[in-house]
């Protein structure tokens, strides 16, 4: 039975991309049709659909029908499968002399495939998990902390349909482990999660024992320490499996590739939203008496300080208020020293709380990133007065430039305690790449529109 819902399932999702790539060359003739004003040849295209079974072959080599991903990183996939399914379709068109198709046409849905079919099995990824039919039972050994982020990572990746049916510790008398696993009610094909801080090595090793004589498969979380912030690659050097890090922002060549990239995107962007720049420089200096702009020293790259701009969205006499606020309320005291903000801030202007909620404000900082002091994306650029809070994570988060919007940013922005936040930049440093770039920026245009996290 789960062998036909795997296969089920599989025939969906194949489906979904070929119908997402149909509609994209059926859009791609229409275009250049009206483009040209000649006829749109979408009877040819339908009699010839079969070529397109090129694609599901390439999905399948990327792994996007018998792996479980997340959701940004199934995207990824997609769209380099539809690049290198293009590519092979004008190959084979061309060698075959079969269809002549335009260039354009190719061109056209290629960039419509590259946005529908990701769009189309995402839609029915989220359908699916909800219906269970991609849903893969879980049983967890471990707990605490480990147990606890392990959880949450699941929470935020529900489309890869794990869902946690069991949870066996150790206790503290030793019970034995089947004494635990038999209260324990563990559907047929279950996989197994070890989280291998949470056990000595004889205790490792029966579970492994026991494993691999009642289930299929097994997940292995290593020590949590090296995994929170890195992403490892799994190596064999004889018989022995060892993990590999990278550090990907470290490096010379795409801190460069990076920093161009950005600044072009920047001069473009600073002089198409040169009227919404007058527009809000006005609003703010009509809301209430000051300038326009708010300079704050921030910690930049290598450590060193630069005036982070940003329009001003407090009254001039803000930090006495402060002060004053945390003196009264012990409350709003704790939730400053644990987010460093304050629900319903009273320092903030009218038009200041509404700036801050679509992140208006920082629309200046496209200056810093065309003065070479701030990237686009990065990590959050940290106050001085933060510095002591940063902690162990200073010196490897000031080896980059900070970014006007970033992994925090769209990961929940001010709801985020100050620790995650610092965990998320340590992240993207070590998993830097165009795409996460790319990603981050478009679910930062969500996160504005939506103010999801402001405050």
């Amino acid at each position: 039975m789960r062998r036909l819902k795997g296969l089920a399932v599989i025939a969906l999702l194949v489906a979904g991309d070929l119908a997402g790539v149909l509609l994209s060359y059926i859009l791609g003739y229409f275009v250049r049709s009206w483009w040209s004003g000649g006829e749109t040849f979408t009877s040819s295209l339908l009699n010839r659909a079969y070529l397109l079974l090129v694609f599901p072959f390439v999905f399948a080599y990327e792994g996007l029908y018998t792996r479980r991903l997340t959701e940004w990183e199934e995207r990824r996939r997609c769209v380099r499968g539809v690049v290198i399914g293009s590519a092979l379709l004008t190959i084979l068109l061309f060698m075959v002399r079969l269809w002549i198709v335009s260039r354009l046409v190719v061109v056209l849905s290629a960039l419509f495939s590259a946005v529908l079919v990701p769009s189309i099995r995402t839609l029915l990824k989220r359908l699916l998990v909800r219906l269970q039919l991609l849903d893969q039972p879980l049983v967890i050994f471990g707990y605490g902390s480990a147990a606890r982020l392990f959880e949450a990572e699941l929470n935020k990746h529900r489309t890869m349909g794990y869902r946690v049916v069991a949870r066996i510790e150790r206790p503290a008398d030793s019970e034995p482990l089947s004494a635990l696993v038999s209260r324990a009610e563990i559907p047929p094909g279950s996989l197994v999660v070890v989280l291998a801080d949470c056990f000595r090595e004889p205790e490792l090793k029966e579970i492994f024992e026991y494993a691999e004589q009642s289930f299929a498969e097994m997940m292995i979380l290593p020590n949590l320490s090296l995994l929170t912030t890195s992403t490892a690659a799994v190596e064999q050097i004889g018989s022995l499996l060892v993990l590999k890090y990278r550090y990907n922002l470290l490096r010379p060549m795409n801190l460069w590739t990076k920093q161009v990239l950005e600044f072009v995107l920047s001069l473009v962007l600073t002089i198409v939203l040169l009227p919404v720049f007058a527009v809000l420089a006005l609003l703010v200096k009509l809301s209430s008496p000051g300038p326009v702009f708010f300079r704050q020293p921030r910690i930049g790259r290598g450590g060193k300080v630069f005036t982070c701009l940003k329009f001003r969205t407090m009254y001039q006499d803000a930090e006495a208020r402060l002060e004053e606020i945390l003196k009264r309320d012990p409350a709003v005291r704790a939730e400053w020293e644990r987010y460093a903000r304050i629900t319903g801030d009273p320092r903030v202007t009218r038009i200041g709380r509404w700036l801050r909620r679509f992140s208006l404000d920082e629309l200046p900082q496209l200056l810093n990133v065309l003065r070479g002091e701030m990237a686009l994306v990065g990590p959050r650029p940290y106050l001085v007065s933060e510095l002591e809070r940063v902690g162990k994570y200073l010196k490897t988060i000031v080896r980059v430039r900070p970014g006007l919007t970033g992994l925090w940013q769209v990961s929940g922005r001010a709801e985020l305690p100050f620790e995650e936040r610092m965990l998320l930049d340590e992240y993207y440093i070590r998993n830097w790449s165009l795409w996460l770039d790319f990603s981050i920026l478009v679910r930062t245009i969500r996160a504005v529109l939506t103010g999801r996290g402001a405050y």
